[in-house]
């Protein structure tokens, strides 16, 4: 590959890595127009990763992280919420990707309830939807049979 087309495309990929539209990137490097900024900035990604592990990325991605939160750094301790909610959310991103998170974890309570309880609950729910106190409810028992229906169709 002509090594000026591989200059090219490592700045129109510099530049998007910076944040500029793909528009704009055609007009300040010189191609016809944003698609074609979008196709050599591709070009570019595919190139970097194939030459860079990993852990360069990681760290190029940490790099940028760190001059975000030094640019806004001075906002977010003076105050300014804008800049404050900016600094949290690049300290996510950098928790995140270095897997500083504690895991989540999660207590469930299983309980065992009978038909009576189930209906009672309900019973309960119904009556506070409603605005009203609930009702004591009487044990209902229901006798079922269970049958194998011995059609069973191919699906």
């Amino acid at each position: 590959m002509n090594l000026e087309v591989i200059e090219k495309e490592r700045k129109a990929l510099e530049l998007r890595r910076a944040g500029v539209g793909y528009d704009e990137i055609a007009q300040a490097v010189g191609y016809a127009n944003g698609s074609g900024a979008y196709r050599a900035v591709q070009r570019a990604m595919k190139r970097t990763l194939r030459e860079a592990g990993a852990e360069e990325i990681r760290d190029q991605e940490l790099d940028r992280l760190d001059r975000m939160q030094r640019s806004v750094w001075p906002r977010a301790i003076q105050g300014d919420l804008p800049a404050v909610g900016a600094v949290l959310r690049i300290m996510e991103r950098r928790s995140r990707m270095l897997g500083l998170d504690a895991p989540v974890t999660a207590t469930i309570a299983v309980e065992h309830f009978d038909g009576q309880t189930v209906d009672a609950e309900v019973q309960r729910i119904m009556a506070t939807l409603q605005g009203q106190k609930p009702k004591a409810i009487e044990s209902t028992i229901v006798d079922a049979e269970i049958v194998e229906d011995e059609q069973q169709t191919d699906m």
